[in-house]
């Protein structure tokens, strides 16, 4: 039997999380009783930030209208693209400005709601998304958020982080106040997911759980959120991508939970995918799917009981071997048809210095349970070149 494990419920901890999660199917067509009950708006201009693909398929419509006929004014804008540029941020911003926009509604995947976070912010403060990067507290608040997620993977309705690119490079804003007073888990909105995102999405909320449970800045609550969400997609993600919608549901639920993980922090593992991703352009669920056997690999010196309590948690108790349960987990992956090595996502060996100098200087992970040190990280990396996870758990093997 496995040795227990648990976060010290002696440290000092902050966990925080949506004041209210507004769940089932259908939720979000009640967009306008969500905004009285819970945040007390029953009129006004709001912005409906949204993606395109649920624009398109006309899951809007109904929002919207509802919205209208309860008396509201209702502002739909789209076009945020893959990874939100500063520049698209600030001219949608800047027309919510001018439509006096009280309340920003986001429907999408982690792009429109990091996005809307971002736009909530510059409703209430000055300058542009680019001048509130990093750790953030704006003098004037934001404005009210409700974050409705249709992808099974961000987490973002319930993260304090909304990630920008400015300049051709991704950046963190990181706020408390993004936060949303309100969070709909909607999994109608979720329904028409193509197989691939559904895929990538949900191996970006694996990895979540499973980051958010090594860092050293784990809590009692971020570490009882991280577990659940594990088991949920390691027993649902590969039956949502066969198109059980059940397992669909229960999918994006467990996006939502690792989200509210999330808040303890991610670890080596999304560094890495951001390296992966300036090298070779690639959705971000890819680049994490990609990089979480090796983030395992890497911090395979955890607390005994932590790695064997992870392990089993990712094996569906089949295991209490890390080096198994990075196998599962790469394995799951290429069931999905994700790509899981550098060769057949087209990056250059020759890239590999740079992406390692690149995870020191512009991602370091302070709360990543092993130091990062480069030479260790390059080594990494060439692991991934053939998909050689011996070649990874190597590089730290005590």
């Amino acid at each position: 039997m496995s040795q227990p494990w648990w976060p010290s419920p002696s440290s000092q901890t902050a966990f925080i999380s949506p004041t209210a999660v507004v769940g089932g199917a259908g939720a979000a067509r009640n967009m306008a009783g969500i905004l009285t009950e819970h945040l007390g708006i029953s009129a006004g201009s709001i912005l409906l930030a949204v993606d395109d693909a649920v624009l398109n398929a006309g899951l809007i419509q109904p929002i919207s209208d509802q919205m209208t006929s309860s008396g509201y004014e209702v502002h739909v804008r789209s076009g945020f693209g893959a990874e939100p540029s500063s520049s698209i941020i600030d001219t949608i911003a800047n027309q919510s400005r001018a439509d006096q926009v009280s309340c920003v509604v986001g429907i999408g995947g982690g792009s429109v709601l990091d996005s809307s976070k971002l736009i909530a912010l510059l409703l209430r403060n000055d300058g542009g998304s680019a001048d509130w990067t990093g750790a953030v507290t704006p003098e004037n608040g934001i404005a009210p958020l409700v974050l409705v997620p249709t992808t099974c993977g961000t987490g973002s309705e319930a993260t304090r982080i909304a990630m920008v690119t400015v300049e051709g490079n991704k950046r963190a804003s990181s706020c408390a106040q993004y936060v949303p007073r309100v969070a709909v888990i909607d999994p109608e909105l979720a329904g028409s997911l193509p197989k691939s995102v559904i895929a990538a999405t949900g191996m970006d909320a694996l990895a979540h759980a499973v980051e958010s449970l090594m860092a050293s800045s784990a809590s009692v609550m971020s570490a009882h959120h991280a577990l659940r969400a594990i088991e949920l997609l390691v027993r649902n993600l590969e039956e949502a991508y066969l198109g059980d919608r059940e397992a669909l549901a229960n999918t994006l639920w467990a996006s939502h939970i690792a989200g509210q993980s999330l808040n303890a922090g991610v670890v080596l593992g999304h560094s890495l995918a951001y390296c992966l991703a300036h090298a070779q352009p690639m959705p971000h669920g890819v680049s994490c799917a990609m990089a979480l056997p090796y983030c395992i690999a890497y911090n395979q010196n955890l607390d005994p009981a932590l790695a064997t309590r992870l392990s089993l948690t990712l094996t569906d108790g089949r295991s209490g071997d890390l080096r198994l349960a990075a196998e599962e987990v790469e394995a799951l992956s290429g069931r999905m048809g994700l790509p899981r090595t550098l060769a057949e996502v087209r990056i250059s060996p020759d890239s590999i210095p740079d992406m390692a100098r690149l995870c020191i200087g512009d991602y370091p992970r302070p709360t990543n349970p092993e130091p990062f040190v480069e030479e260790l990280l390059e080594e990494l990396f060439r692991a991934m070149e053939t998909g050689d996870l011996d070649r990874a758990f190597a590089v730290t093997a005590r």
